[in-house]
């Protein structure tokens, strides 16, 4: 039995559990893009997993070192779906981060950001407005040396109404939770996404007052603002009468479903709310997926487009739905699917991850460019507003030819014919998030 035992955290419980699994067999590092990169064993699944052990005995204390190794992690969770001992990573690597974090200290920048800016709207809305203006490119802006993704001109609560109306027969209700990238960085593609479950029949409650899933904050072991967000969002979307919560952006769906479980462990007093939540939350692909297959006529124009698929991390190795977009995509006429090599090879996001190791990032978003870059006129799909922004941005960095775009976007053109759909007017006082 480890030394510190009876003073661990459920968290750090949770993660004892699952090292305890590991062999050490070191199949995880085959499929981790950085290690694959480094080359150091310290940074790979295996040697982060030896190194938790030894400092939850207490064989060593934690160091700042020690405290970057673990943030030199995309949490992509390949060495999950790798590992044969059937180690749960989505269980070690955050509680590692919120053992050291609660040792170590957190820097005061970041602490700052995920304490202060995230819960607050206010300050929330100030931070979007420096980051349209700050030097950089249309896609990025850069402070201090690191990049971030450009916040657009527009914002989602600004084209979408709070309660968007079916546009045919009424077939249903359902809670759209957009997340961060798709309200402030992507808002056209969060509007096309809308648009076309109305467009299917349904009613879509985009709530005003929702505030960020918590991954920025949890990802980075702050557990505690992790679930003041988290249980904001319970309490809106639990007052709702809906069938489903549908979230197109695979961390925001992810960490419904599998962080906000260690968020609200049993016994807590959010248990059984997150549990009733929990089986109404659908991936938006999987759940338009359903909706398209169930339907004996599915009307979509063809489009004589060559794609090349990235897989979203989130949505293959912890939602295990890599096949969604690509079902999708077979709806349309015309459409050729050009398999690459390790589809499923992280691009190098990892939210916080690109923007603390810049140089890091950009080698593996390369890397995964060079793979996907399987014809100069295939056009590049992505399945996670994340993956989205990382390789467009390179894209752009290197002067490519390439179209790199979200398959809600190529849906939509076939779908509804084309074109961006045309914003909403929308009361200033309904903009309760503003």
């Amino acid at each position: 039995m480890m030394k510190l035992d009876k003073e661990l955290s459920p968290h750090a419980r949770a993660a004892l559990t699952e090292i305890e699994k590991c062999t050490s067999c070191g199949l995880c590092k085959d499929v981790c893009p950085v290690f694959a990169l480094s080359l150091r064993e310290a940074e790979s699944p295996r040697g982060k997993i030896n190194l938790l052990r030894a400092l939850m005995e207490e064989d060593l204390d934690p160091t700042s070192e020690g405290v970057d190794i673990f943030n030199r992690c995309l949490l992509c969770y390949a060495c999950q779906d790798a590992c044969p001992a059937g180690v749960k990573t989505e269980r070690v690597w955050i509680s590692a981060r919120e053992i050291l974090a609660d040792k170590v200290g957190r820097p005061f920048a970041k602490s700052f950001f995920l304490r202060r800016v995230l819960p607050a709207p206010r300050i929330w809305n100030i931070a979007l407005g420096l980051g349209r203006i700050l030097p950089g490119g249309d896609d990025s802006f850069r402070i201090r040396g690191m990049q971030l993704p450009r916040p657009s001109g527009e914002r989602i609560n600004r084209l979408l109404p709070e309660v968007l109306e079916p546009r045919t027969q009424h077939t249903g209700s359902v809670a759209f939770f957009p997340g961060c990238l798709l309200s402030e960085v992507f808002p056209h593609i969060g509007l096309k996404a809308a648009e076309i479950l109305a467009n299917l029949g349904y009613r879509v409650i985009t709530p005003a007052d929702r505030v960020c899933c918590g991954a920025p904050a949890f990802n980075n072991g702050d557990l505690t603002t992790g679930r003041k967000l988290a249980e904001r969002n319970l309490e809106i979307m639990t007052s709702l009468d809906v069938d489903a919560v549908i979230s197109p952006d695979a961390t925001c769906g992810g960490a419904f479903m599998h962080e906000w479980d260690l968020l609200f462990p049993a016994g807590s007093l959010w248990r059984k709310t997150y549990l009733d939540f929990r089986e109404k939350v659908r991936d938006y692909g999987e759940f338009l997926l359903r909706l398209l297959s169930s339907r004996s006529v599915v009307e979509t124009r063809p489009l004589e487009y060559q794609v090349t698929i990235h897989d979203s991390c989130h949505l293959s190795h912890l939602q295990h739905k890599a096949d969604v977009p690509r079902k999708l995509l077979s709806f349309i006429p015309g459409i050729q699917i050009i398999e690459s090599k390790q589809s499923d090879l992280c691009c190098g996001f990892g939210g916080s991850y690109s923007v603390l190791y810049p140089h890091d990032s950009r080698a593996i978003a390369r890397r995964k460019l060079e793979y996907l870059r399987t014809d100069d006129e295939a056009m590049i799909v992505v399945g996670s507003p994340g993956c989205l922004w990382k390789l467009r941005s390179e894209a752009a960095e290197l002067g490519l030819n390439v179209r790199v775009v979200h398959y809600l976007e190529v849906l939509w053109e076939s779908l509804l014919g084309g074109g961006t759909p045309a914003p909403q007017a929308v009361d200033e006082d309904e903009l309760k998030a503003d």
